[in-house]
């Protein structure tokens, strides 16, 4: 706890002050200011006690919603409760964080004895993460207003902010719900080949391939038995999502990365919903985080849990390092999406190589965030000699970006070359087509 003088003292000790001037007057008038200043240090320590006694009978509870949306307004509450026999004025300054709206918040209370007081504030957080509110400072008078006190109250809380569209997924379904396609739909597919998805063991039968012969029931049943497969209807989803520093430009509605974390919390869902098994990696110049394949909605926790708190260091995405990751962990033929852009040349020649290396065994689907900063730069007047030569750069970094990209597609790579605030509803679209078309 710590003290300052309050409104009074400082007013009396002026006037102390003026009174000691008359001492070269009168020399006996002396002894007015010095017993005015011995009066005065009794009745700020009784103040200075009285503030203190009712400061500490001062109780505050936080209550904060356990998740928010981006950049959506959301109500934290602070209840006071004055356990004591005097009556508080008091000052309440919430610690918010530092990149929350209003970044300061003060409320003046008046407590009565034994009662309690409800304060309310609406904040914003534009950022995506966990975010920490408190302590509490009170701040309180004396009954004199001679000394002030404040102190710090432990009432610490947090809230996870997650993608406004993920966290209202009413949003979601009210703007777009005519665009995206039914998972549940009757649709005809062929169904090619014998399947890898093991269905029931039968009696052999002339025509059935003797490598599917099961020995181990053979010999229990006395007779040849062979493992029956089917088509697999349930496949692995990997979502890789690119935190390097092309993935924090700003799109006018945060940064690329808070939408493709956008975008792969809903496609997470969808996929869990249709009963797919879905996966989570992110990765920059070293790999940030991996969450094997989850099945069942009830997993979509783990995957908010590894990406909501993404955030890019600005590092070059070294694609090589989440490839071999892959590889290793990830044997199994999966739909690989990867949330990405494209640069200068040579790095996207390395990362072009790694996806087409990829596509070897999985079946990818990279999804290329454009930089609006470009095609701003594109549609600017020219003016100058400088902004000749920045439409010259862009130009060629266009370029280099189309003929990567035709590339990719060439080599077996599907590509969606999108806006980023546009990117959720046809990357679903996307995967919804590439399941119905039974391509793993």
């Amino acid at each position: 706890m710590t003290y300052r003088p309050g409104r009074n003292l400082v007013t009396c000790a002026i006037v102390l002050a003026v009174l000691c001037l008359g001492t070269f007057v009168w020399t006996p008038f002396a002894a007015v200011p010095a017993v005015g200043c011995v009066l005065l240090v009794i009745l700020a320590e009784i103040d200075r006690r009285r503030v203190v006694v009712a400061l500490r009978s001062v109780s505050v509870s936080r209550t904060l919603p356990v998740v928010a949306g981006r950049d959506r307004p959301f109500v934290g509450t602070l209840l006071l409760q004055n356990s004591g026999q005097y009556v508080v004025n008091a000052d309440v300054r919430d610690v918010v964080p530092a990149d929350c709206r209003p970044a300061f918040s003060l409320h003046r209370c008046v407590l009565a004895a034994g009662n309690q007081q409800q304060v309310t504030e609406t904040y914003r957080i534009p950022n995506r993460g966990q975010h920490h509110f408190g302590p509490v400072w009170l701040r309180a008078s004396g009954p004199w207003q001679l000394m002030d006190a404040q102190q710090a109250v432990d009432s610490t809380g947090r809230v996870r902010v997650l993608p406004e569209t993920f966290a209202s997924w009413d949003k979601l379904t009210k703007d777009t719900a005519a665009q995206l396609m039914l998972l549940d739909k009757a649709t005809r597919t062929r169904h090619h080949g014998v399947g890898t998805e093991f269905e029931s063991l039968h009696a052999f039968r002339d025509g059935d391939d003797p490598r599917r012969i099961d020995w181990r029931a053979t010999a229990r049943m006395r007779q040849p038995i062979v493992r029956r497969f089917q088509i697999e209807r349930h496949r692995d989803v990997m979502i890789l999502i690119d935190c390097g520093r092309l993935m924090g430009s700003d799109t006018g509605c945060g940064s690329k990365l808070d939408c493709a974390v956008d975008a792969a919390l809903n496609l997470s869902r969808v996929a869990l919903q249709s009963g797919d098994r879905c996966g989570v990696a992110a990765y920059d110049s070293e790999v940030r985080g991996f969450l094997p394949p989850v099945v069942g909605i009830k997993s979509l926790g783990s995957i908010v849990d590894c990406v909501y708190d993404l955030h890019t260091e600005y590092q070059e995405t070294d694609f090589t390092r989440i490839h071999a990751e892959l590889q290793t962990r990830q044997s199994k033929r999966s739909l690989v999406v990867v949330l990405s852009d494209l640069s200068d040349a040579e790095t996207s020649r390395l990362q072009c190589a790694s996806l087409r290396t990829l596509s070897r065994r999985h079946l990818v689907l990279f999804a290329a965030l454009r930089t609006p900063l470009l095609n701003q730069i594109i549609h600017a007047p020219v003016d100058t000699v400088l902004d000749g030569a920045k439409q010259a750069v862009t130009y060629r970094l266009l370029r280099d970006r189309g003929q990567a990209l035709y590339a990719l597609e060439r080599s077996g790579v599907h590509v969606l070359d999108i806006e980023p605030q546009q990117l959720t509803v046809p990357l679903i679209n996307q995967f919804v087509a590439l399941r119905q078309r039974n391509l793993l």
